[in-house]
């Protein structure tokens, strides 16, 4: 695995600890809905993202990769999801199972154009979360 890539897999979980430490701040303005949506978007966008890189990385390695990356996807949607409460921790935590299952898939076929990507829709995804909420 390149420089590269480990510079984006560190940057991917940099702008999600940002988000969430932004979105901890300001939890009590999140409503049902937009912690639903922020769960599962959030945990979506992390599982395929992670997913696309790491199969790309390790393509004969797919069982651990697909493994690890849904554990990680389920994680941060449990994490997120538990900013407002038990549903959306339910919520997040399916939408990550899915994308984890998911990125891997798509990771073992991408090229470095669907990483970059992947990249910046990431980067898109928590830059609109975190002005989702009104304050």
């Amino acid at each position: 695995m390149s420089v590269i890539f480990w510079l984006v897999l560190m940057s991917y979980f940099i702008v999600c600890f940002a988000t969430y430490t932004f979105l901890y701040r300001i939890k009590f303005l999140i409503s049902y809905h937009l912690g639903m949506n922020i769960a599962m978007l959030s945990s979506g966008v992390m599982g395929l993202a992670v997913g696309v890189v790491l199969g790309n990385a390790f393509p004969s390695h797919y069982t651990l990769v697909t493994i690890v990356v849904t554990v990680i996807a389920i994680v941060i949607g449990a994490i997120f999801g538990a900013l407002v409460d038990y549903q959306t921790l339910l919520s997040g935590v399916s939408g990550g199972l899915m994308a984890g299952i998911m990125g891997p898939m798509i990771g073992v076929m991408a090229d470095f154009g669907f990483i970059t990507f992947c990249t910046i829709l990431l980067y898109v995804i928590f830059g609109m979360l975190c002005l989702s909420v009104r304050s």
